[in-house]
């Protein structure tokens, strides 16, 4: 008897930052329509949060909360406030406090080698190297994992302007002394950004 040929691997994002995302949000935000909209995403805000969900659920998520919190600010803007706040909104959860808190005790240089466990506390499919360069700015380079690669296509699975956000935040948190990061469209590809964080003076 054959056995079943298994399909790729189907990158997800997990509940918990889902539901950070709607604490951060403010669900008194979500009237009839929002609701119907990411109902049609996904999302049913009428029922429990399912266990994980897409890629392409969560960015368009991403999307109508950036919407509702940054009406006036461009989307990229608004998705990189929404990476922001949402570290530290992630950092009021069970497992992220977790996290932080031991990114905390561990001091930003320890911290870094750290990043993809960090990661991987919120997602199943990003990975991130660092590396030094001349002058002492660190590059950050986020990769999806090749594995999800099938599943995602010629769909990217990092939103670089939310991830520049979290990036951010994250370094704040455990007090690196680098300025906000400065993606690198050059760099970067369909399943990896790049970033480059300057000392601060």
């Amino acid at each position: 008897m054959m056995n079943a040929v298994e399909g790729p691997r189907e990158p997800v994002i997990f509940s918990q930052v889902v539901d950070s995302l709607f604490r951060l949000t403010g669900r008194q935000r979500f009237d009839a329509d929002t609701r119907k909209r990411l109902k049609a995403i996904g999302v049913d805000m009428d029922q429990p949060l399912l266990v994980a969900y897409s890629v392409p659920t969560w960015r368009a998520t991403v999307g109508v909360c950036a919407e509702l919190l940054h009406p006036h600010l461009p989307s990229d803007q608004a998705r990189y406030h929404i990476g922001y706040a949402l570290t530290d909104a992630y950092g009021r959860t069970t497992m992220g406090s977790a996290v932080l808190q031991l990114f905390r005790m561990l001091g930003w240089q320890s911290s870094l080698s750290r990043i993809t466990r960090g990661l991987q506390s919120g997602t199943n499919f990003l990975s991130a190297k660092t590396r030094f360069l001349e002058g002492g700015a660190l590059e950050l380079r986020f990769e999806v994992l090749p594995e999800f690669h099938a599943a995602l296509g010629n769909q990217s699975g990092i939103e670089p302007h939310f991830m520049n956000g979290s990036m951010d935040a994250m370094m704040a948190l455990v007090g690196a002394p680098f300025r906000s990061g400065e993606y690198q469209p050059d760099q970067s590809g369909l399943q990896h950004a790049v970033f480059v964080l300057h000392r601060k003076d």
